[in-house]
């Protein structure tokens, strides 16, 4: 018996999926698909095998080869001539599948074999139909299935055949009955074969593979597409953020009408959790709680139930992100970036994802193959072989739009309804839920992630791809604000309105997709403006009935002490500035302003009495704050280089070593930016970057003290010819503070080019100790930075044993470290319009978060027309000084009892902590809950103190109720 034949362009059946193009690809399997219709079973009698095209055997007589567009090249032309002459029926196989069967229809041998083996002796055989033959694509979508099963069989180094002689019975009895049309025979028959090829890929793995269809909801997606994936017999994962649902709901309701019948019916799962894919993780922790609180809320409005697996296309993964799935009940996430960015991609099928804090839900991060085209299809044995060697689960996933033009998924699909040879289609849900996890928990450094938002920012001429963020934040920060003063004078007054919260709240984080310069520069004047109404209502019913002098009410937003240098503008020459009495330590009175150090309590306010500029004494000291090429605090000393201008050396008071230099640079491009940006560690056979010189025109001393002392330099930036930009650069240092203050403004004359990582202007910033932790801060917690790249949105530690250097970049994000002792914070680059600059520098601060904060959230200033004396208050106290007060706000949900309040805490240390938390109003009751508003537990209340334990890098709401 002569066997039918494929021949392919490989001598080993695993190269066909090796440097495979797609047409080539979808040649081969429609060449499977072919060698598997019952018409070519039939005339062959058997189930056809592969010959490797160099190596094909003399042409016999009705013996039936099929061959494959890409193996036509590599067959010898003179074979051709000798299978025409010998009566070889040759079958060709293209890349499509409709133009690939018209060539078996229209040969006429065909059907005379079929005849001949159908009726062997009968003259007057039934004349066969064999496009109307029963279970056609079945058959062909055999053949697909059974290509990829021989394939996994050789990656799973099992090398006996798959086809075994049961198999091939099967087969052919169920190919005949198909031809004459016996439907109950063909159907058990076919339902066997699919059995046998199972059990033969049970031999190498026994256990249940598994296949997840990932489905990617698309603008153009019809009513048709969406009531087709509602009618498959599996359940189809989409993926979608709740904007793109309701555009295409809104366009076509009748898509959404298909949905809902689809997720109630357990065809539709739904992947996704947020409203819009923002950068978040260059965001706050609030814009992310507000995009899973909209994202979950138009879920169940538009389908009926809320996302129950995280996943998203473009980049947001973090290490924070696990804890925020938990706050809003989502159990499991997709760990995969579907975009560009750097992230662990070390695939595992189900594991337990760790958060920075030690919160944990379920991960698969198995990289999809896209079932659209032939040769990823193609790939999906070695994907299972890799699962079924290397993990607990054998998983693969595949990724397709809602329409699909290529029969090979569906020839999947076909199968399955018979058995599960490849593997079980299951929802991502349905996985996690019957699936046992590797039994360990992976926790990722936040290091081993990096956002692509800075290279697809300059890649597309966007403008500002530094700026934006950072006026996001400044954005954050008023908001914060005016819900601290706004809750506030609510729980005073005894009211409870949180719409104007809720509409404002909308206004700023719908913001966070886009982020236009402009538009969130002009929401920061409406915030200010709301944040100073606010703190003068305030300051009204904190002097009321008070008799006294003009003086002020100034208020510490943040829920830490501190000591801090106030300035009153005098713009006219009946000014006010405070006396120097009480809180109020130092004062000191220029042309323009006056200086004052005020000690501040926790959340609290100082009020203190004025008095007329003209006649108030300021401070005297003994010891200037700056003099020629220095400046100095109690904490620290700084010294100017006066070539350059630069930082050249930054000491402790009473110490001799250089903790820090820095300097002003546009870095060149040049031999130093081969690094490619995926690089976990800084190449040691890489040329050092090529930057510009800093040259110093003149260096003035303007202040001295008592309370300020500051430094104002003008230079240039000069390669070896020319000039690339002039700046200038003001120095300030702080009684009683221990920051170093720098305000630079830069006019280039140069421009950066499209690629950040190599030309832009920055901060360079060297210190003496090669094995000092460097630590950033993401989403408000910190974490230990990496040798390359850096992220950090808030403030950067470097960490020596000895002593502490805190760099305080105001929300600038983007670093990159240049060796193990230098870093560069990224100014300007390319599309970038800002020129004005702010960044400080504190020695030993003992809570780099906290100190930041004092930046971003300054003192409130409101003159008042009386104060009596000079007196202070906290309003409200937290124990921990890791753990922030980020928010209050009235609850959404009012009880019947009287109005509630809610508090939100983020932990920013990585540090476990029993908080005590004290307000100006005794507290009858306390809870924490979720940010649904559900309460979790009821918290205790000892001495007026609402007890409440945070986890490491923790987001927490308590509701209180007075």
């Amino acid at each position: 018996m002569l066997q039918s034949t494929i021949v392919l362009p490989s001598w080993h059946l695993e190269d066909v999926t090796r440097d495979t193009n797609e047409k080539d690809a979808a040649a081969v399997l429609n060449a499977y698909a072919l060698a598997f219709h019952p018409a070519v079973i039939a005339a062959a009698g058997s189930v056809a095998t592969w010959k490797a095209a160099p190596s094909l055997e003399n042409p016999q007589i009705d013996q039936i080869v099929i061959v494959p567009e890409s193996s036509r090249a590599k067959v010898e032309r003179s074979w051709f001539k000798q299978a025409e002459e010998a009566g070889t029926i040759v079958l060709f196989a293209s890349a499509d599948r409709t133009s690939t069967l018209e060539g078996l229809l229209e040969h006429p041998r065909v059907l005379e074999l079929i005849q001949q083996k159908l009726n062997p002796g009968d003259e007057n055989p039934p004349a066969y139909q064999i496009g109307e033959s029963l279970l056609i694509d079945d058959f062909l979508a055999l053949g697909v299935v059974y290509l990829l099963t021989s394939l996994l069989s050789q990656a799973m180094y099992h090398y006996d055949n798959v086809q075994e002689t049961r198999f091939d019975e099967l087969l052919i009895e169920a190919a005949k009955s198909s031809l004459k049309k016996e439907e109950p025979r063909t159907a058990e028959f076919f339902q066997q074969a699919c059995e046998q090829l199972l059990e033969s890929r049970e031999k190498f793995y026994s256990v249940d593979a598994h296949l997840i269809d990932l489905c990617l909801l698309s603008a153009g997606m019809t009513a048709e597409d969406a009531q087709a994936l509602c009618a498959s017999e599996h359940t189809v994962n989409l993926l979608c953020t709740s904007e793109v649902l309701k555009k295409a709901i809104d366009q076509s309701p009748e898509i959404g009408q298909a949905l809902v019948q689809g997720v109630h019916s357990g065809k539709i799962s739904i992947v996704g959790g947020e409203q819009s894919e923002t950068p978040s993780p260059l965001l706050s922790l609030q814009s992310l709680r507000w995009q899973f609180e909209q994202g979950m809320q138009e879920y169940e409005e538009l389908l009926e139930t809320p996302a129950q697996v995280w996943g998203r296309m473009t980049f947001g993964l973090s290490t924070q992100l696990p804890m925020m799935l938990k706050k809003f009940g989502m159990k499991s996430a997709y760990h995969l970036v579907l975009d560009d960015g750097v992230y662990p991609d070390d695939e595992q099928s189900h594991f337990s994802w760790e958060s920075r804090g030690g919160a944990t839900v379920q991960g698969i991060s198995r990289i999809p193959l896209s079932v659209e085209n032939a040769s990823t299809v193609l790939k999906i044995p070695e994907r299972l072989a890799e699962a079924m060697n290397h993990d607990h689960l054998a998983c693969a996933v595949l990724a397709r739009w809602p329409k699909i033009r290529n029969p090979w998924f569906f020839d999947l699909l076909r199968i399955q309804k018979y058995a599960p040879v490849l593997g079980k289609f299951n929802s991502l849900e349905q996985f996690f839920e019957e699936t046992d996890n590797s039994g360990h928990s992976v926790g990722h450094e936040q290091r081993h992630y990096l956002s692509p938002n800075l290279d697809q920012l300059t890649g597309r001429n966007e403008a500002d791809p530094i700026g934006r963020f950072q006026e996001f934040w400044k954005c954050q920060s008023l908001f914060s604000l005016w819900t601290y003063f706004s809750t506030t004078n609510q729980i005073l007054s005894g009211k409870s309105d949180a719409t104007s919260l809720q509409e404002l709240e909308s206004k700023l984080l719908k913001q966070s997709t886009k982020l236009n310069k402009s538009t969130l520069v002009e929401l920061q004047a409406e915030l200010r403006s709301k944040v100073q109404q606010e703190c003068q209502d305030l300051a009204k019913l904190l002097s009321a009935k008070q008799e006294g002098k003009p003086g002020f009410v100034l208020f510490n937003p943040l829920s830490h002490a501190q000591n801090s240098v106030v300035r009153f503008a005098l713009e006219q020459s009946n000014s006010v500035v405070p006396v120097v009495d009480g809180a109020v330590k130092h004062l000191q009175i220029d042309t323009d302003a006056a200086y004052a150090v005020v000690e501040f309590p926790a959340c609290g306010f100082v009020a203190v009495p004025g008095q007329a500029a003209s006649s108030a004494k300021p401070t005297r000291s003994k010891v200037p704050l700056a003099g020629e090429f220095f400046l100095q605090s109690e904490f620290y000393y700084a010294q100017i280089d006066p070539e350059t201008g630069g930082l050249q050396r930054l000491r402790a008071q009473g110490a001799t070593e250089n903790l820090l230099s820095e300097r002003v640079v546009y870095r060149l491009d040049g031999d130093g930016g081969n690094v490619a940006r995926s690089s976990g560690q800084w190449s040691q056979g890489v040329a050092e970057p090529t930057y510009s010189r800093m040259v110093a025109d003149s260096i003035t001393t303007t202040k001295t003290g008592p309370v300020v002392g500051e430094i104002v330099v003008q230079g240039r930036l000069m390669d070896q010819d020319r000039e690339l930009a002039t700046f200038v650069k003001t120095y300030r240092s702080y009684r009683g503070r221990r920051n170093l203050e720098i305000k630079l403004s830069i006019e280039p004359k140069q421009m950066p080019s499209q690629l950040p990582d190599r030309s832009y202007y920055a901060l360079r910033f060297a210190w003496s100790a090669a094995a000092a932790v460097v630590k950033g801060n993401l989403q408000q917690s910190e974490y230990i930075a990496g040798e390359r790249r850096l992220e950090s949105t808030g403030p950067i530690e470097i960490e020596d044993g000895d002593h502490r250097i805190t760099l305080l970049p105001h929300h600038q994000p983007f670093h990159q470290r240049t060796g193990m002792r230098m870093m560069d914070s990224l100014l300007i680059v390319h599309g970038e319009s800002a020129r004005e600059f702010s960044y400080d520098i504190a020695v030993d601060a003992a809570h780099s978060a906290a100190f930041s904060d004092e930046l971003s959230q300054p003192i409130q200033v409101v003159p008042v027309n009386a104060v009596s004396n000079s007196k202070s208050a906290w309003l409200y106290h937290v124990s921990a000084p890791s753990v922030h007060l980020m928010e209050a706000r009235p609850a959404l949900s009012e009880a019947s009892s009287g109005p509630q309040y809610d508090f939100d805490f983020i932990e920013t240390e990585r540090r476990h902590a029993n908080v005590r938390f004290a307000l100006f109003r005794k507290p009858s009751k306390a809870w924490e809950v979720d940010f649904f508003g559900k309460i979790l537990s009821e918290l205790t209340i000892e001495n007026d103190e609402i007890h409440f334990e945070c986890l490491p890098c923790d987001y927490i709401r308590i509701r209180v109720m007075f």
